[in-house]
């Protein structure tokens, strides 16, 4: 099975452009008043460098080797790191605000409550989150085959051979009750990674509550869909 280290190897940088919520991550970030970002499965540096660009100190670890290489060389002054998403090499509640593009729906549902679990446990209290998944309103979920409800493997994409889990809504309010949810937005945009489609994504705003439950912090939790 192939994963995305030996497509980074095979194909060099894969993605080249911007998520279309990046603008909104960063005004996201930027109001949480967010110190060091952490790129979260950055790959091979696309959003680690727009946000570099728009003033952001920042920080990128991915499980690629080959992706963090490619990154390295444009972006020498950032610290990148491979790490294990459902594993962070970081202490707990020391990351300020976290970036995670199009990542964690990469497994099996145990292995995305992990790296659930994870963020939260790296974030500080009150620090923002900012998360895309695939939709289950994408056109890849009519694709390849069912290994558990909602994820499949197989599917019709660069990286079809690994598995992909697709999100509903209640699922998605599920999986981040331990979050205060800013918004909650679904959006199409043409694909990323298959030109010529239109990709259907959850896009999540979220502060990770204080230590005792509460929300130190505004916020309307919200649900758009475009």
């Amino acid at each position: 099975m192939k994963d995305w280290d030996s497509l980074y190897q095979e194909r060099g940088v894969v993605q080249k452009g911007l998520s279309p919520k990046a603008g909104d991550a960063a005004d996201f970030l930027r109001e949480a008043k967010a110190d060091t970002i952490l790129d979260l499965g950055c790959g091979t540096g696309r959003h680690t460098a727009y946000l570099v660009q728009n003033g952001f100190d920042v920080i990128g670890c991915d499980s690629s080797a080959a992706g963090l290489h490619i990154a390295k060389g444009a972006l020498p002054e950032v610290e990148f790191q491979v790490c294990d998403v459902g594993s962070l090499p970081y202490k707990n509640r020391s990351i300020n605000s976290i970036f995670c593009h199009a990542v964690i729906q990469h497994g099996t549902l145990a292995t995305i409550k992990k790296v659930i679990a994870e963020i939260h446990r790296v974030l500080m209290s009150g620090g923002a989150l900012f998360l895309t998944v695939t939709s289950t309103e994408h056109p890849e979920y009519g694709t390849g085959h069912e290994i558990e409800p909602g994820t499949k493997m197989n599917i019709d994409a660069i990286d079809g051979d690994m598995p992909h889990h697709y999100f509903t809504e209640q699922e998605m309010r599920d999986l981040f009750g331990r979050f205060m949810i800013v918004k909650l937005e679904h959006y199409r945009a043409p694909s990323e990674k298959s030109p010529g489609r239109i990709a259907a994504t959850w896009a999540i705003y979220a502060r990770r509550r204080d230590d005792q439950g509460s929300d130190h912090f505004s916020g309307v939790a919200m649900t758009t869909k475009s």
